[in-house]
């Protein structure tokens, strides 16, 4: 679907009201967010399309670059919300528990903007702001672990996984979210263990953390 400069790729149908709707959401979705290992976007939600709760998620450039130039990026090829829909495809039918992509938003040939709308997730919180007991953490990482063992077998590195990275359900399930710049194809298995452990670690101790994160983490990579 084409609604001026903008290109809609939707699986499933979707009106030129949705389409509308979609777009007037674009603007809110340009703010840096200041969350815990929230990411630098700001995902909206917005309610009716296609039947769906969706999550609008935009992808904005940090530190000093995302002060000259927030959302454009320039190159050719598939553009950053196109790769992780693709790749959050793959997953569905596999033991990763992920967002379900919906579709695409695009804009620009050269100079590009893209957002990725995805089925909103209930929750309240990630892993980085749960407050539980012991026993209700060691069943949501357990839960978290076959997840973690399809990515290291499917060579997929998820090169920002960290509590503030897997968000848990109204139900207290596991999620893996921002599946954005995903290395393929890792051969090295103990080696992309090792950068998923690392990078966990270091995301735990940087922002005050409770060690036990790192503790149980360890405990499933194990």
């Amino acid at each position: 679907m084409k609604i001026g400069s903008y290109t809609l790729t939707f699986e499933a149908p979707l009106s030129p009201q949705e389409g509308e709707r979609l777009l007037r959401a674009l603007k809110k979705t340009l703010t840096q967010s200041d969350k815990t290992l929230g990411g630098r976007g700001s995902v909206v939600l917005l309610d009716g399309i296609s039947g769906k709760k969706v999550a609008i998620k935009p992808y904005l450039r940090g530190g000093l670059m995302g002060k000259i130039n927030l959302a454009t990026y320039f190159g050719g090829g598939p553009t950053r919300a196109a790769r992780e829909a693709d790749l959050l495809k793959r997953l569905i039918p596999t033991a990763v528990s992920a967002p379900c992509p919906l579709g695409i938003i695009e804009t620009g040939a050269f100079a590009r903007k893209c957002w990725l709308v995805m089925e909103a997730i209930p929750h309240d919180h990630t892993l980085a702001t749960l407050d539980v007991d012991h026993s209700m953490l060691t069943a949501i990482f357990d839960a978290l672990a076959p997840q973690v063992k399809a990515l290291t077998t499917m060579g997929i590195h998820h090169v920002d996984l960290h509590p503030g990275n897997i968000i848990i359900t109204q139900e207290v399930a596991p999620v893996i979210i921002d599946f954005d710049k995903a290395g393929e194809h890792i051969t090295d298995t103990q080696n992309l263990t090792q950068r998923y452990i690392q990078r966990w670690h270091r995301a735990v101790k940087k922002h005050n953390l409770p060690p036990s994160l790192s503790h149980h983490f360890d405990r499933i990579m194990a």
